[in-house]
């Protein structure tokens, strides 16, 4: 009897409900591979691909072009070139009659929980997710951006252990307080939040800035990483980060003028949704928000503080990075400029987001990266 696997809605980040399909990068009867980009799907936070979840034939597509449809729903049918066209109709029908849609307080359970942490003097949103022993998986973000910014990853790295989402000192629900804006102040604030939690080691994962941070803490405190993982990272590069890009998202007071500096993020600007852009607008007019961020900004543009990183980067213990060629923001890693035994992957499909535009890659390299420290 022919075997089928279905293609479903996926399910990117903890509050996902549904999503729109796009476009399919194949057609009806193409073969295709595990792992191969197979369908382009919009959702609220930013537009996403969705990898093929097995190798074989794609004998139907079930939901075309338009279409919204819940997590969990039939978009598609794998199956042998053999199998006969009334029995992939069966599988469909049959699969169709028994979906139930996850219910909206169904994932309650699995959803981030979101707690402040007093520490150093300021107050800092964290989020929690997975649970067990060991060391948590601390996910700091980049310039501008808070906790929500992996909301793509907390899912797949909850399932590793306990995760703590950090807002970073200025952003998100933290403190405005920002000191002079430096990444010693910004790293001091993290190590301090650590402290207060009782955390005395833990996989450090950073994006951009966070990045920076993580590498910074690391470094002045090297009993503190079980592991670190550097994605785009901001002061591991000959670049400097984006002038243009950082004043942009700074000064931009309207959707029209802010849209095309987010748009500098990602290799696809399509994937630039209006409520990714009305959402750093919100959080912008909130008050003090601009003065921390300007303050932030203002750091990374002189330059001094990701120079003395990158001085003392061989302090560092071996870090897995992920890097972009396409990255326009902090440009591609110097690996060169990373200590010995370090992992480098290029993932160059991606720009300066690689954990959004290529989520799940990304998941698997942090997974790989955690469960071997």
């Amino acid at each position: 009897m022919p075997s089928f696997t279905p293609i479903r809605m996926p399910k990117w980040g903890l509050s996902m409900q549904e999503g729109t399909i796009v476009d399919w990068w194949r057609a009806e009867g193409a073969e295709v591979a595990e792992g191969d980009d197979l369908v382009d799907i919009e959702t609220a936070k930013i537009n996403n691909v969705c990898e093929c979840p097995a190798s074989g034939v794609l004998r139907r597509i079930v939901a075309q072009p338009g279409e919204t449809l819940p997590v969990g729903a039939l978009i598609g049918v794998l199956a042998d070139a053999s199998a006969p066209d009334a029995e992939i109709d069966a599988f469909i029908a049959e699969f169709q009659a028994n979906f139930v849609p996850e219910a909206e307080d169904g994932e309650a359970a699995q959803a981030l929980a979101l707690s402040t942490v007093e520490a150093g003097g300021r107050t800092l949103r964290i989020g929690r997710a997975g649970q067990g022993e060991g060391p948590p998986i601390v996910l700091l973000h980049g310039f501008s951006g808070d906790l929500n910014g992996w909301l793509f990853n907390i899912e797949a790295l909850g399932a590793l252990g306990p995760v703590i989402a950090i807002d970073l000192p200025g952003h998100g629900g933290s403190s405005r307080d920002v000191g002079d804006g430096s990444l010693a102040v910004l790293a001091d604030a993290v190590g301090a939040a650590l402290d207060a939690l009782g955390v005395g080691a833990a996989h450090l994962v950073g994006h951009s800035l966070g990045a920076a941070v993580a590498a910074r803490l690391a470094i002045d405190r090297p009993g503190l990483a079980a592991s670190i993982s550097l994605i785009a990272p901001a002061g591991l590069s000959a670049n400097a980060v984006s002038e243009e890009f950082l004043s942009g998202v700074v000064d931009a007071q309207r959707a029209r003028d802010l849209k095309p500096f987010l748009e500098m993020l990602v290799a696809d600007p399509g994937l630039v949704t209006k409520a990714m852009v009305e959402d750093v607008l919100k959080f912008k007019r909130l008050d003090g928000v601009e003065e921390a961020l300007g303050l932030v900004r203002d750091r990374l543009v002189e330059g001094s503080d990701l120079a003395a990183l990158r001085a003392d980067l061989g302090k560092l213990r071996p870090a897995l990075v992920v890097s972009s060629r396409a990255d326009r923001i902090v440009g591609p890693a110097d690996e060169a400029l990373l200590p010995p035994g370090s992992r480098v992957v290029w993932i160059d499909s991606a720009g300066h987001l690689p954990h959004l535009e290529a989520a799940d890659q990304v998941n698997r390299l942090l997974a790989e990266t955690i469960s071997t420290a």
